[in-house]
């Protein structure tokens, strides 16, 4: 069962997606917040066994952004897979989006089925984004710059650099812990560890270094 939280400012959509997610056994909707402040208070008061599995998470909100939120969010809470679920495709979104930990980019015009799907891939350790807007995220990672700390020496066990190298041909943690005969839980803490070592707090920016760094 996917925990999920959604960050969403416009009423009727709000109505929407909660009327959506009614027809999805796998999917449990735990709470949806009409802004970025009382979904980082909600995962900073809550245990970290009630924190949801995905969050769906608007960019442009009152007060602030959900991109602030996102990484808020993931300095609290790794584990946290995050969504943007926006109307813009503009360049400048989509690179602090990912910088600030967000692991997938959906346009809001996306078909409901598709939007479901994208969050189950999310939480196998995919990387979805709008087909429209694959271009865009693809320039952003070529682009990202290189995280502070990055010059240290970076010491990678036998398992971590297989896993890192299959983030860079964009494997999801499902096909890794089938692959390497480990839990997807397994997976995902190694990759925890891996982001801890290249200071990174998400895929793009550590497969930009892996490349740039010739890690794998």
């Amino acid at each position: 069962m996917i925990q999920l939280c959604i960050v969403e400012d416009n009423s009727k959509l709000r109505e929407r997606y909660g009327q959506l997610l009614e027809f999805y056994d796998d999917i449990r909707l735990i709470a949806i917040f009409p802004d970025a402040e009382t979904a980082v208070e909600f995962i900073r008061s809550a245990d970290e066994n009630e924190h949801p599995d995905v969050f769906l998470m608007d960019i442009e909100l009152p007060g602030m952004s959900g991109i602030e939120a996102t990484q808020l969010i993931k300095a609290m809470n790794q584990d946290i897979d995050i969504m943007m679920l926006t109307i813009f495709d503009d360049q400048d979104n989509i690179f602090d989006s990912i910088n600030s930990g967000a692991s997938g980019y959906l346009l809001k015009d996306e078909e409901a089925d598709d939007m479901i799907a994208a969050v189950r891939e999310l939480h196998q350790g995919g990387a979805p984004i709008s087909k429209a807007i694959a271009r865009k995220v693809l320039n952003c990672v070529r682009n990202a710059e290189i995280p502070d700390g990055s010059d240290d020496i970076i010491d990678l066990s036998d398992r971590e650099v297989e896993l890192l190298d299959g983030l860079v041909n964009g494997e999801s943690y499902k096909t890794l812990s089938d692959k390497m005969f480990i839990s997807p839980h397994t997976v995902k803490t190694h990759i925890k560890n891996i982001y801890k070592k290249l200071h990174v707090h998400s895929r793009a920016s550590a497969v930009r270094l892996a490349i740039q760094k010739k890690l794998i």
